[in-house]
């Protein structure tokens, strides 16, 4: 999966908002967002000056505008790597479920279904984090 630098920004900035959503910010939800930075091909040193500009140089109208106009398989990587931070702490918390319908009716990604969250997170699972 290949995003430039500008997409990774706007994932960083909509993850980051997904995780402080429900009023904490635990680690693990931050741990999901480094490792599958990570598996994108973002060393640390980039992946922190990223960070920093998702945080203070971008607003996420703008976030959500650059994931909109994404492709569909980028768009599916945005959704379920939602879905994962939401569940990462072990529970999902409401406001994280009326944050994703935005974001997904916002940003023009596929309609999620609970059996769709279920399957994105049970493949989540077997990839053995």
């Amino acid at each position: 999966m290949q995003f430039n630098q500008n997409e990774i920004i706007a994932i960083l900035n909509i993850a980051n908002g997904m995780a402080e959503i429900d009023g904490k910010t635990d680690s693990i939800e931050l741990e999901v967002i480094y490792s599958q930075m990570k598996r994108l091909g973002l060393d640390d040193e980039e992946l922190f000056k990223l960070s920093e500009k998702a945080i203070l140089n971008m607003d996420p109208h703008t976030a959500m505008g650059i994931v909109a106009g994404m492709n569909t398989t980028q768009k599916q990587y945005v959704q379920a790597l939602l879905i994962i931070i939401m569940a990462s702490d072990g529970e999902i918390h409401e406001r994280e479920m009326i944050m994703l319908r935005m974001v997904t009716k916002i940003c023009g990604l596929p309609p999620i279904s609970m059996n769709d969250i279920r399957n994105t997170l049970n493949a989540f699972r077997n990839m053995n984090y």
